[in-house]
C-alpha cells in the first residue's frame, strides 16, 4: 500500500513511518523542512517538501497514494501576529479533503483530540471539532477514522522549568500566589519546584504516548474497515499527582507536588508571560475542562478496550534525560 504521512518526523509521525516501512508499505512523508530529507530517506521513505497550507502542493503530493494520515501542524497560539488558528485549521482541513478527493484516496486517518465532539467550551481544543466537521464532507465511500488521543505525555516537558524552580514558576509564585495559602511554606523549604496549573492534583487524566498513537494509526491505515469510526487512544489513566510522583522520582525529587491554582490565576499568568487575551482565556478554559472532567466524558463512554504499551514510568526515563540536559 502507498501511504502519505503528514507531520514530517514529529513525535507521532516518525514512529508511524518506522512501523509502516517495517510492514513493507511505500511511505511518503510531507515535511516543510528540506533539511529533513536525508533523515526521511534513511528511514526508507520518500520526502515531499512543501506546506500543508498550500492546496496545490497537497494535490500533487497525494497523487498515486492509497491512504493518508492527516494531522494539523502546531499553531503559533502565543504569537499575536499569527493568523487566527481556527480559520487556519479549517483551511488546512479543506486542503486535505480536496487533495484526498482529487486523488481518489480511499482510506484516511485523521489525528483529532478528546473533546472533538463538543462545538464549544473546550478552549483551544475547539479547532478539532471544526476540523472533524470538514472531514465529514468526504464521500461516504472513503473510509475515515478520527483518532482521538488523550493528553500527550510529551506536553509534560512544558513543566521542566517549574520543576527546576526557575522561569515561569519564580514569577508565578512571587506575583500570583502565597505559599502560606497553599500550606506549602514548610514543604518548599530547600525545595526546587512544584507543578502549578488550573488542572492537576487529584484530577484523573488519560495520558498517551505518541508511540501508542502511531501504533493505533498504523492499525487503522492497514485495517479492512470501510466506514466511519472514532477511536480513542490512551496509554494509562493516572491522577496528576500520580504523574508528579513518577516524574519526581525519576529526576530525584520524590516529593514533587502538582498543585491546583484558580482559573483567574492561570489567565493572569498566561497574560503576564505574553499570551494574547483570547488565547489566555482559551488556554485556561482548556485546562478547566480537564479539571472538571467534561472534556473526557465521551472518552469514558467509549474507553479503548486496551490501553497502550508505553506507560508513564517509561516516559519518565526520557523526561529525566531531558531534565538533566536542560540545566
Amino acid at each position: 500500500m502507498k501511504v502519505i504521512v503528514t507531520g514530517s518526523l514529529g513525535h507521532i509521525s516518525k514512529p508511524l513511518v518506522k512501523l509502516l516501512v517495517s510492514q513493507n508499505h511505500a511511505v511518503t512523508v510531507i515535511s516543510s523542512n528540506a533539511e529533513r530529507t536525508p533523515e526521511i530517506e534513511a528511514l526508507g521513505a520518500t520526502a515531499k517538501i512543501g506546506k500543508v497550507e498550500d492546496a496545490a502542493f497537497l494535490v500533487s503530493a497525494f497523487k498515486g497514494h492509497d491512504a493518508a494520515y492527516c494531522m494539523l501542524p502546531p499553531f503559533r497560539f502565543f504569537d499575536a501576529a499569527a493568523p487566527d488558528y481556527k480559520k487556519e485549521a479549517v483551511q488546512i482541513a479543506k486542503n486535505y479533503v480536496h487533495a484526498i478527493q482529487e486523488n481518489g484516496i480511499q482510506k484516511v486517518v485523521h489525528l483529532s483530540s478528546v473533546g472533538a465532539e463538543k462545538k464549544a467550551h473546550t478552549g483551544l481544543l475547539v479547532f478539532h471539532y471544526l476540523v472533524e466537521q470538514v472531514f465529514k464532507e468526504l464521500p461516504s465511500e472513503i473510509a475515515l477514522t478520527h483518532i482521538r488521543p488523550g493528553s500527550f505525555d510529551y506536553n509534560l516537558y512544558a513543566f521542566t522549568d517549574m520543576i527546576k524552580g526557575r522561569g515561569f514558576l519564580a514569577g508565578f509564585v512571587g506575583k500570583l500566589i502565597t505559599l502560606r495559602h497553599y500550606g506549602l511554606k514548610g514543604l518548599l523549604k530547600g525545595y526546587s519546584g512544584i507543578i502549578l496549573s488550573n488542572y492537576g492534583a487529584a484530577d484523573k487524566v488519560p495520558w498517551v504516548s505518541p508511540h501508542d498513537i502511531a501504533e493505533a494509526v498504523s492499525e487503522e491505515l492497514c485495517s479492512s474497515f470501510n466506514g466511519r469510526k472514532i477511536r480513542y487512544v490512551a496509554s494509562e489513566e493516572l491522577t496528576c499527582q500520580e504523574v508528579a510522583s513518577i516524574l519526581g522520582a525519576a529526576v530525584g525529587k520524590p516529593y514533587l507536588k502538582w498543585v491546583l491554582i484558580s482559573d483567574k490565576q492561570m489567565t493572569s499568568a498566561m497574560k503576564q508571560f505574553g499570551a494574547p487575551q483570547n488565547i489566555a482565556l482559551e488556554f485556561t478554559e482548556m485546562n478547566k475542562v480537564m479539571h472538571d472532567g467534561s472534556v473526557f466524558e465521551d472518552y469514558y463512554k467509549n474507553r479503548p478496550a486496551q490501553l497502550g504499551k508505553v506507560k508513564m514510568r517509561d516516559f519518565a526515563q526520557e523526561f529525566a534525560v531531558h531534565f538533566r540536559k536542560d540545566s
